[in-house]
């Protein structure tokens, strides 16, 4: 956490605000992927595809990320521009799953540390646009306690706080055991239109079939196997990005129609 703007959340100083519990582009929300954890891991394979994006030139450290967009600066989750006739995947919060991804639900907070420095408490930042005195999920209840709304962001803090270290270490050793591959897919939409996705890596079922036993062992040792399996299959999901991101070309073709 390094925004200034964070402060420590109290139930006197904030005990008017609220927090508007939605996804939009309007918040911010349109982003075309987020860092992802080992402890979300199940929940976030069961719609995005799960990636690898090197965090430098030399491709030794990677941060774990959930796709959520064939373009830069697109959701494809963002249900805001569908048309009625896709119900399914109009949810009321603005999101076209059934699971938002930690960074993304956590909304305007934040874990830091307490002026003692080993005591984690949450945090929020005072300028974000879902912050409001008047709309929205309130914090605390008349007499001081906190929501149940709060209760659930506490619970999603933890999901990231947790699952910080576990994820750079599990990450490093599928890296350090050579199960990572760049990845490169050419796609052409519905309107013949074509899309390259690169960039990023993604763990190669190839070299996983190919592993000892031994790197077997260890990976399960470290409880790394399961969710090396987890981040593999996850790539099924790059079909659910094509389909969301067809739907919103069907929908423009018949608005200009």
């Amino acid at each position: 956490m390094n925004n200034n703007n964070y402060t420590l959340l109290d139930n006197v100083t904030h005990k008017d605000l609220r927090v508007i519990p939605q996804y939009s582009a309007d918040f911010g929300d349109n982003v075309a992927s987020v860092p992802v954890f080992a402890t979300e891991l199940a929940n976030v394979i069961k719609h995005y595809p799960v990636l690898f994006y090197p965090t430098d030139k030399t491709t030794s450290d990677f941060t774990m990320v959930a796709l959520l967009g064939l373009e830069a600066g697109e959701n494809l989750f963002l249900n805001e521009t569908l048309p009625e006739s896709y119900q399914a995947l109009r949810q009321q919060s603005g999101w076209a799953a059934d699971y938002v991804p930690a960074t993304v639900a956590r909304g305007p907070f934040a874990i830091g540390l307490h002026e003692n420095g080993n005591q984690v408490m949450v945090h929020v930042d005072a300028s974000h646009p879902k912050l409001s005195t008047e709309q929205g999920k309130p914090l605390f209840l008349p007499k001081g306690g906190n929501s149940d709304y709060l209760n659930r962001i506490s619970s999603i803090l933890a999901v990231i706080h947790n699952g910080v270290q576990v994820t750079s270490d599990m990450v490093s050793m599928w890296h350090s055991m050579g199960l990572l591959e760049p990845m490169t897919v050419d796609i052409e939409l519905v309107d013949g239109s074509k899309l390259t996705l690169g960039g990023h890596f993604a763990v190669s079922e190839e070299k996983v079939a190919a592993l000892s036993a031994t790197d077997l062992h260890t990976l399960h040792q470290h409880n790394y196997l399961q969710g090396l399996y987890l981040a593999m299959t996850s790539l099924n999901n790059l079909q659910t990005l094509i389909d969301l991101k067809n739907i919103r070309i069907h929908q423009e073709l018949r608005a200009y129609a």
